[in-house]
């Protein structure tokens, strides 16, 4: 149960910064590439577990 408090205290932390951090980049032409890159990030530590639990951890 522990793993579970922790995976989901990632994601509310890295949500929480990504969005501010959105906040703060001015709209510009690299606006679309860095909310990729968030995105991606976001969706790394979603798969997180299932990654784990494939390796067998």
């Amino acid at each position: 149960m522990e793993r579970v408090y922790t995976w989901i205290q990632d994601i509310f932390l890295i949500i929480i910064s990504l969005s501010f951090f959105q906040i703060l980049i001015p709209d510009s032409k690299t606006e679309k590439y860095l909310k990729f890159i968030f995105s991606m990030i976001i969706l790394a530590i979603i798969a997180e577990p299932v990654i784990l639990l494939l390796n067998g951890q």
